[in-house]
């Protein structure tokens, strides 16, 4: 079974989903791989003992698929997306 985010980067690979544009400066950056960066920069908060207005560990969690009981080994796991996800794409 996929996750949400598996399913979501098939479908706007297939173009039944469309992304929105993410630029940085002038340059557009890949949506999906801005939305890792900052899930993980929340989930570094997290893992600190902080919380989010609008987001929560369980949803991150629960988007990605991760299994970790604690915020600190579910950024573990949300990073070894981030570098599957970059080696995929040859980032």
């Amino acid at each position: 079974m996929r996750t949400q985010f598996e399913q979501a980067v098939a479908s706007a690979r297939s173009g039944k989903l469309q992304t929105p544009k993410v630029f940085s400066g002038d340059k557009e950056i890949d949506y999906f791989g801005y939305q890792l960066s900052i899930h993980i920069f929340n989930m570094k908060i997290m893992a600190k003992g902080m919380t989010f207005k609008g987001i929560t560990a369980r949803q991150i969690k629960d988007y990605y698929g991760l299994t970790a009981r604690s915020n600190k080994d579910a950024l573990a796991q949300l990073i070894e997306i981030q570098e599957r996800y970059k080696a995929e794409r040859g980032y």
